[in-house]
């Protein structure tokens, strides 16, 4: 193990824009990272995984979905955002697409600003095996 430098533990004991703060990159700005709003896993023949949640002042929302053994998953998805926190719904009617790969597939968000949007996510397998559907968001 490397001792630490007294100039360094100086330096960060400061909070010098070198060395960040918790939550803040260096340069102060706040940190906006991807955190899994809901989740759930499933297993068997044709198993299926139901995700949903709320996110409040959305900056993107994805929804992630992963299987093993490696197989076409069937997503279906929906999505509302309200004018305002108590307001007028727009609503995304959703859609559904269909994966083999783990990853993540962003959805469609209005152009103006977003107290709050529902989110539901539905995955479903071909064949035997686990199933993971996750919805992730990154807020304002």
């Amino acid at each position: 193990m490397r001792p630490i430098s007294p100039l360094l533990a100086l330096a960060c004991a400061l909070s010098l824009p070198a060395c960040g703060t918790d939550g803040e990159p260096a340069g102060g700005a706040p940190e906006t990272k991807r955190v899994e709003i809901n989740g759930e896993r499933t297993s068997g023949r044709r198993a299926k995984a139901t995700a949903k949640g709320i996110v409040e002042r959305p900056a993107s929302i994805a929804i992630r979905v992963s299987a093993a053994p490696r197989q076409r998953v069937k997503v279906s998805w929906g999505l509302s955002c309200p004018k305002t926190a108590t307001g007028e719904d727009d609503s995304s009617p959703g859609g559904t697409y269909t994966t083999t790969k783990a990853a993540d597939r962003a959805l469609p968000l209005p152009k103006r600003t977003i107290a709050f949007c529902a989110v539901r996510a539905q995955a479903q397998l071909t064949r035997s095996g686990r199933v993971k559907v996750a919805i992730v968001g990154r807020r304002r």
